[in-house]
């Protein structure tokens, strides 16, 4: 896998920008949209939201409305019809949504003798296909930096325990699994307390997001106690973002190590879950002295072959 620089993934960004407004008629997934950037499903959303400034979801949503404005002043379609290609299954949603983003609703709009002008966008694509994509500007958010740091961490064996529903909500987890670590006797000095996250809570329903909360045991240990699970959490090359602060915050950081460091890096990513180390105990830690290693796996760096 060969070095990956900025200009290469904001190409990526405009592929996928100018996929979805060729093909707003059709589901648009975000495995499918990670295909066409040719990013791993568990990186895209985030590179996506941090280069773009609003989630997939959003952007595909604005497209349609934009696309529903256009029509609405250059057709006699029914409201109806737009906004069942709109992707709404009926007039009241539609015109809720169409009237939060542009002001007035559907019928008031189809009447301004204006010219059509659409609400500003922080990445400045609107619906138009190449024209518009091609004036993509790229959010900067210098201001949410955090420290990053490039790191092979070894491959861990770990105590786990599965937490189904909203990423807040794992503490439980924690304090259950710390329960049966102390019962079991592999709490040591050395032990890692870590969660790993399977899904982008931006784009992943709640009922369906998936995570671990997991501490790391000695190789040896065998035994597994009721509601756990032992894996190994393989090792590697890692690029760490350091993050300080509230777990609350979190979001932030994720943004900006995933929209800003990551294409400015060089590097592509693993196609595997971010994990997070927590380096002290919430339980006797001030919330602003909290500090949270964000673990995104990267790929190997391969040189071009020599001619």
């Amino acid at each position: 896998m060969k070095t990956a620089t900025r200009s290469e993934y904001l190409d990526r960004i405009r592929r996928v920008l100018r996929f979805v407004q060729a093909h707003l008629d059709e589901p648009l997934p975000p495995d499918r949209l990670a295909g066409v950037a040719s990013l791993s499903v568990y990186h895209f959303h985030r590179v996506f939201s941090g280069l773009v400034g609003e989630s997939l979801s959003e952007h595909v949503r604005r497209m349609r409305l934009e696309r529903a404005a256009g029509e609405l002043r250059r057709t006699d379609r029914q409201v109806v019809e737009i906004a069942l290609r709109a992707g709404y299954d009926a007039h009241e949603p539609f015109t809720r949504a169409f009237r939060g983003h542009f002001g007035v609703p559907p019928s008031v709009f189809r009447r301004i003798d204006e010219p059509l002008a659409f609400p500003s966008a922080l990445c400045g694509v609107h619906f138009g296909i190449d024209e518009a994509v091609s004036r993509f500007v790229p959010l900067h958010e210098d201001s949410n930096m955090i420290d990053v740091r490039i790191e092979t961490l070894p491959t861990r064996r770990l105590l786990a325990i599965p937490h189904h529903g909203a990423y807040m909500g794992i503490g439980a987890a924690f304090r259950r699994l710390f329960q049966v670590a102390e019962a079991e006797k592999v709490l040591l000095p050395d032990t890692v307390s870590l969660a790993i996250f399977y899904h982008d809570p931006a784009v992943t329903p709640v009922e369906q997001l998936k995570s671990h909360a997991a501490l790391s045991v000695p190789p040896t240990f065998r035994t597994v106690p009721d509601g756990c699970e032992l894996f190994f959490l393989d090792g590697g090359e890692f690029a760490i973002g350091i993050h300080r602060g509230s777990y609350r915050t979190l979001p932030e950081s994720y943004r900006w190590l995933f929209g800003q460091w990551l294409p400015s890096s060089g590097r592509e990513p693993r196609h595997r879950a971010a994990h997070e180390i927590y380096v002290n105990d919430p339980t006797n830690t001030p919330e602003a002295e909290l500090i949270t290693h964000i673990c995104l796996p990267l790929g190997p760096v391969k040189q071009p072959a020599s001619v």
